[in-house]
């Protein structure tokens, strides 16, 4: 009786530090999930976009340019955000012009990253997901600045160019 009442009380403290951990240590630790991602992305995809449709799309297939552009994201320091908490942050908007990336891995597996939702009003909130497996996709907030999309959008226009010449 006393190894199923032990049992009992380690498996309901698991499940308590479980439950604590996924709803709200997980959201205190900053984290960037696009360090999961070590290759260079072959190809970049700028949009930007308004509630309505697509304004502008870039593509780029240059691989230095690619790899500045997400070393750019992937430095950039982020805090997972509880969406349910966040609502007015995430979806209210004053300008209803946004940026969005998407990002191509090649060989040997082929995945393709989604940066979304980087509105103009609100530089940083973006929205990030993946169809590789175990990649954790959600809302994160830059903790220590704001997004630069001036500084990434120039990279993406000088390699476009430079590709036309």
């Amino acid at each position: 009786m006393k190894k199923f009442k032990y049992s009992a009380l380690v498996l309901i403290f698991f499940l308590l530090s479980f439950y604590l951990y996924e709803n709200y240590i997980y959201y205190k630790i900053p984290y960037n999930p696009l360090v999961e991602f070590s290759t260079v992305p072959i190809g970049c995809k700028f949009d930007i976009n308004s509630s309505k449709d697509t304004v502008s799309s870039k593509i780029n297939h240059n691989l230095d340019d690619n790899a500045l552009v997400f070393e750019y994201f992937r430095n950039l320091k982020l805090i997972p955000l509880k969406e349910k908490k966040h609502k007015d942050e995430i979806y209210n908007h004053e300008i209803d012009i946004y940026y969005s990336y998407v990002f191509e891995f090649g060989p040997p597996n082929h995945y393709f990253l989604i940066i979304n939702e980087i509105w103009l009003d609100n530089l940083t909130i973006l929205y990030i997901s993946s169809k590789k497996p175990g990649f954790r996709r959600g809302y994160y907030k830059i903790i220590d600045s704001k997004f630069n999309y001036k500084y990434v959008n120039n990279l993406i226009d000088k390699s476009i160019n430079k590709s036309y010449k």
